[in-house]
């Protein structure tokens, strides 16, 4: 695979001579030029190719690595071309990283990828802590607590959901990809969040941005060779072309929205987030004019961005997930309506407040979780300082990887890991038991996710309203297949299913 990659470079002489001087002095430094640290144990890898011929790169990585981690430990050192990594694939060693010193651990992995994709860190998720994060931060959580919360959170879900209910109920009988229409549901919620709008099931707009996150997901589910081998940044790949150009279709729809937002902003109408973080700016810039060139329209995008790509993908996958797995357990999707139908009179709609009372639902959703996460290793971190894990040291600026994948199918922790028993998550009163550090969708410490207090409940209701509606099936003869797709991501595989409206 990676001498496919090298023949797109042109190996005139004089680059046969920068590769020459780049490799020696490389291995120079790498062998001789760098202080020893006691790095915690990992296979052997050669100088610059590192680990990247001993993976299988069929197999998925979070599992290999998990593998590994019996061999030499839950802390294991990785080289992803002359990158390294530490990867940490246990509860005690991740608890130590994030929680115990979470400052340490709280900085962001760098790569030429993400750098160009957030206009040079620009955006929330990917950014360093700087004063300008903690700022962009706050704010976003801020408006997300005014636009997407109570009783907000339940009037937007309310408007997606009742659209795509009554786009199942005309399909009622027929095979139908269910993810179109979950992206729709969730993306429609973000949507009104973000820009005060909505889509339809055929809005050509909503298929292209639907078509960006599949073709994203897909490509980057297996990483960039420009991440790894210098050179190729040059000379990209038709991938990461392909990769760019895409993205490229959806910064252009958020810049289109907030730019309009500008045009059209007044402080006695605001509507939505994207209003929120115009005017908290605008009032920052009024307290320090100098806050104008820190923080600028672009990190605002980039704001935006964010909080509508993470917001409309891992929900959207996760909601996909659990109606997979729920599928192929009918017989848990029955309990789970049958809760519903005891919690709630006849034709009332879940809410919010009824969330307590249904802790077999929320079970369902959270067992999901577990044994799919959508981002098996969460986003890359990175040490803002020499720091420790356990008896080894942490050199400033490694890429720390967090082996979610790893934590929810540890046998020490999770019996029987690999089978969906929502039962596991409750306790001996039939309530939800406390979340422990071994269930790790959403991260923790420092860097956990901005939006866990919106999404947990909001996939909640989602599902309970769907459930509430609709029972879903495989066609006569079919069967879903939960093979998850990617490498490093962990997304659905695309199935044909009936969904029937529940008498």
């Amino acid at each position: 695979m990676l001498e496919s990659y090298l023949k797109q470079i042109p190996l005139s002489l004089t680059t046969q001579a920068l590769l020459l001087g780049l490799t020696v002095g490389l291995v120079t430094y790498y062998t001789f030029g760098k202080k020893k640290y006691k790095l915690p144990p990992g296979p052997w890898a050669p100088p610059l190719i590192g680990h990247i011929i001993a993976i299988n790169w069929s197999t998925p990585l979070y599992r290999q690595l998990f593998d590994w981690s019996k061999k030499y430990g839950p802390a294991m050192t990785l080289y992803m071309g002359p990158v390294r990594c530490v990867v940490l694939n246990d509860v005690e060693t991740v608890n130590e990283a994030l929680v115990k010193k979470g400052a340490d651990y709280a900085g962001r992995f760098k790569s030429f990828s993400i750098e160009k994709l957030t206009s040079g860190y620009k955006d929330i998720a990917f950014a360093d802590v700087s004063p300008t994060w903690k700022h962009l931060r706050k704010i976003a959580l801020q408006g997300l607590r005014q636009y997407l919360y109570g009783s907000k959170l339940e009037e937007k879900v309310f408007e997606s959901t009742s659209k795509v209910m009554r786009r199942l109920k005309e399909e009622e009988g027929k095979p139908i990809d269910i993810q179109k229409y979950i992206g729709l549901l969730v993306c429609n919620l973000l949507h009104g969040v973000c820009f005060n709008k909505s889509f339809d099931i055929n809005d050509k707009q909503f298929l292209e941005l639907l078509n960006v996150f599949e073709s994203t997901n897909s490509d980057l589910g297996n990483g960039f060779w420009e991440d790894i081998i210098p050179p190729l940044r040059r000379f990209p790949t038709a991938k990461f072309k392909r990769i760019m150009e895409s993205f490229e279709i959806f910064l252009n729809f958020i810049r289109e929205e907030y730019a309009a937002h500008q045009d059209n902003f007044s402080e006695d109408g605001m509507k939505d987030f994207t209003d929120y973080l115009i005017h908290a700016r605008r009032q920052a810039i009024q307290e320090d004019p100098d806050i104008e060139n820190v923080i600028t329209d672009e990190h605002l995008v980039q704001t935006c961005t964010d909080i509508f790509s993470a917001g409309v993908d891992t929900t959207r996958q996760t909601i996909n997930w659990t109606i997979l797995l729920l599928i192929k357990h009918p017989d848990i999707q029955k309990k789970v309506q049958a809760e519903l139908d005891q919690v709630l009179d006849a034709g009332q709609a879940p809410t919010l407040n009824d969330r307590p009372r249904l802790p077999y639902t929320e079970a369902v959703l959270h067992e999901s979780m577990r044994l799919c996460p959508v981002t098996p290793f969460g986003l890359p971190h990175s040490t803002r300082c020499d720091t420790t894990i356990g008896e080894y040291e942490i050199p400033k600026g490694t890429t720390v990887w967090i082996n979610h994948w790893a934590l929810h199918h540890d046998p020490d922790n999770w019996k029987d890991p690999e089978i969906f028993r929502p039962e596991r998550l409750l306790d001996d009163d039939g309530q939800l038991a406390p979340k422990s550090m071994s269930w790790l969708p959403f991260s923790a410490g420092h860097r956990n996710c901005l939006g866990e207090s919106i999404a947990r409940p909001e996939m909640h209701l989602m599902l309970a309203i769907l459930l509430r509606n609709f029972t879903f099936r495989c066609p006569e003869g079919k069967t879903v297949d939960l093979t998850p797709d990617g490498s490093l991501m962990f997304l659905p595989r695309k199935s044909d299913i009936i969904a029937e409206s529940r008498k």
